[in-house]
């Protein structure tokens, strides 16, 4: 799999709770810097799939790493890692619709800056009120879901699942700068 199609596929998993040996960032660092993350690599692509059974694959990959740390790190059983996965799949299609709400309406709102005077003020008053709409929701899905995690999980294990989640985050913003400032630097072909 290209590096492109990593990022695109790391990009759609940010919605998700996954965890990922970034095979870029790890290279630079070495192994003893590395600790706990499965060295596998990434698989690659089958010829002929597309980006929506790409993408997939990539999502399905980075769930079943972040299982397999969340087990050995946080000390879930196997009952709890079910429950888990059940939450998570229930709440990553949530999430999914609002972030490609919130696009939506981030893009209204770039389409309108761009017209500048020209620009509707209804239509950019109506995309903000929708992104802070989008933001007070993701905020009370958040709330949910750790009601939701309270019930088969410890504070301390939900502290730490939290944890990852942060790690994850930060590593694939980490990355996704990373290739925005290589492409940055590439000369044109």
């Amino acid at each position: 799999m290209t590096r492109a199609l990593l990022v695109a596929g790391l990009s759609a998993a940010l919605a998700m709770s996954g965890v990922s040996s970034l095979r870029a960032q790890d290279e630079a660092r070495p192994r003893a810097a590395r600790p706990g993350f499965p060295r596998q690599p990434l698989p690659r692509q089958p010829a002929g799939l597309g980006g929506g059974a790409q993408r997939q694959m990539v999502e399905q990959r980075i769930r079943q790493q972040l299982w397999q740390v969340a087990k050995t790190r946080i000390g879930f059983t196997d009952e709890q890692m079910t429950r888990l996965e059940q939450v998570s799949q229930r709440y990553d299609v949530r999430r999914r619709a609002l972030n490609q709400q919130e696009r939506a309406q981030r893009e209204t709102l770039r389409g309108e800056i761009v017209a500048d005077s020209a620009a509707n003020q209804a239509t950019i008053a109506a995309a903000l009120d929708q992104i802070h709409q989008i933001q007070r929701q993701r905020v009370e899905m958040l709330a949910e879901e750790q009601r939701e995690w309270g019930a088969f999980m410890t504070p301390l294990q939900r502290a730490k699942y939290m944890a990852l989640q942060e790690q994850l985050r930060r590593r694939l913003q980490e990355l996704l700068k990373a290739r925005a400032d290589s492409l940055a630097v590439q000369p044109p072909l």
